[in-house]
């Protein structure tokens, strides 16, 4: 039996995502290999490079080390008011520092599986249909199937036309 088309698969189960360099050339890419693209296939944040996700981080720090220790300070002197606002400044600054370091990890990590084979860093994402049309019309190592291309509205030749 053939799977509905229109059944779409969970994110992290998609072998590729698909976007292109600083050329119109598209690649295929895993989600190891993304990194910190363009326009991401997830997240929710707005860095696009690497240098803007260092300065961020770095600009985080500061906030990130003196939030703990305003919260210190203000459980000594018994001080509410700036106790809470201490505790959501820590729990917002360290978190964001922290999510910047992950992503600063994941994205080397990537930079490093973009390297061994050759793909440029993903600038701009394409959806199924725009990437499966382009690989259509320049034939390459990606299977034309469902399974690479989820989302994309239109049928596949072994799918049955109702």
């Amino acid at each position: 039996m053939a799977t509905e088309p229109t059944v779409r698969r969970t994110f992290l189960d998609r072998p590729y995502y698909y976007a292109t360099g600083m050329e119109r050339k598209v690649h295929a890419f895993t989600r190891d290999e993304w990194g910190i693209g363009g326009s991401q296939p997830s997240g929710n944040y707005s860095v696009h490079t690497a240098t803007g996700l260092y300065i961020v981080t770095i600009l985080m720090t500061i906030p990130a080390i003196f939030a703990p220790l305003l919260l210190i300070v203000a459980v000594a002197s018994l001080n509410l008011i700036v106790g809470l606002l201490a505790l959501v400044c820590t729990v917002l600054f360290t978190g964001g520092w922290l999510f910047g370091i992950r992503n600063l990890h994941r994205e080397r990590q990537a930079s490093k599986l973009r390297r061994l084979r050759g793909l440029p860093k993903p600038r701009f994402a394409l959806n199924d249909d725009k990437a499966r049309s382009w690989f259509e019309a320049n034939p390459s190592g990606i299977a034309i199937t469902r399974e690479n291309f989820p989302d994309s509205t239109r049928p596949f030749p072994d799918e049955a036309n109702y």
